[in-house]
Formats: C-alpha cells, structure tokens, sequence
C-alpha cells in the first residue's frame, strides 16, 4: 500500500481537497475502465473472439498488422494501464 503523508503549512483543507482529487480521479478512471470495456465487446462481437485470446496472437505477430488489430490491441492496453492505475490509487493512503 501506497501512503502519502500530508503536511500542510498553510492550508486546513489540503488533506480534504486531495481525499476529494483521490475520490474524483477514481470515477474518472471507473468510467474510462467501463467505456474500455464495452468497446472490447464490441471488437469481440466483431471478430467473435476473446480480447485475450486475440491479445496473445496479436503480441505473437500471427495476425499482422490490420488497422481494427492495433486498435483493439491499444484499447486492450488501455485497459490494462487504467485497471492498475485505479488499483493504486484504491490502495493509496492518505495520512
């Protein structure tokens, strides 16, 4: 777990005003990791296959380089990156 230790020399409301930016952050990327997601149905409807299974084939180079590849490899990754980014800062701690 991450903490982050507040020390404010002018500021009463700084550790408030950061739990708010920690709690706004957190709906920005829950929004972002849910719209992510529906997109990658959308590629697994399209192709009808797994994000994963796909993922594997395409970082094998099996599948080439179609433009609707790399893009449902990037929202994949995208996926990724806001997953942990989120999982950090849940675990994240102010004191």
């Amino acid at each position: 777990m991450t903490q982050v230790m507040i020390q404010p020399t002018t500021a009463v409301n700084v550790r408030r005003l950061l739990q708010a930016a920690v709690e706004h952050e957190l709906r920005l990327l829950h929004i972002g990791i849910a719209r992510t997601q529906k997109q990658l149905q959308r590629f697994e409807q399209t192709f009808q296959r797994k994000t994963l299974d796909f993922y594997q084939e395409f970082q094998a180079g099996s599948l080439g380089d179609d433009v609707e590849y790399l893009k449902w490899a990037g929202e994949y990754e995208t996926l990724q990156q806001l997953q942990e980014d989120y999982c950090e800062l849940v675990e994240t701690r102010l004191c």
